[in-house]
């Protein structure tokens, strides 16, 4: 009886409650985004699954098959396999990580040599079997992108072109 008693009294005051709430956030900004047409803005140091963006320069990665990424992962989801090649070079024949058990830690990008492997901003990899989840070199491209194209050197002058290039522009001025 004495359970009636205090629920009879607690609805209202629950109702009265999230009418409070409701209102509250009825006439704040609205947060929510229409998903497929607007993307969430990803912070800068989001971290992504592990991709290999294609070399502007050379239109491959810029992977030696050295192997370091495999062996630091902590939970071995990266698999490089290599071939030398006739200039005695290792060359990458396949490179291989299971996504769904990577834990997105980034050892093997800070371990990379070559800065070849980078965390993508990549976050749609839903998939409906686990196979789905492991990415082949081709998939990893896809996800990386294209490395920014870095701007060309200035030609360095000599001490001595600088220094007849300020004694002209001495002269100019005089």
């Amino acid at each position: 009886m004495w359970s009636l008693f205090k629920e009879i009294i607690y609805t209202p005051y629950s109702v009265v409650k999230g009418l409070i709430v409701t209102f509250v956030h009825l006439f704040r900004p609205k947060v929510t985004l229409q998903y497929p047409d607007e993307r969430v803005e990803l912070p800068e140091n989001y971290r992504g699954v592990p991709s290999l963006p294609v070399d502007p320069k050379t239109g491959t990665d810029r992977c030696i098959a050295c192997g370091a990424c495999a062996r630091i992962c902590p939970e071995q989801v990266l698999t490089v396999t290599s071939e030398i090649g006739e200039d005695k070079k290792r060359k990458l024949q396949e490179f291989t990580i299971d996504a769904s058990r990577c834990m997105w830690c980034g050892l093997c990008v800070e371990v990379c040599p070559t800065d070849a492997l980078v965390m993508s901003k990549v976050y749609e990899l839903a998939t409906d079997s686990r196979e789905g989840m492991v990415f082949n070199r081709e998939d990893m491209h896809r996800h990386g992108g294209m490395f920014p194209e870095e701007p060309e050197p200035e030609p360095e002058t000599s001490e001595e072109q600088q220094a007849d290039n300020s004694k002209e522009g001495a002269q100019e001025q005089s």
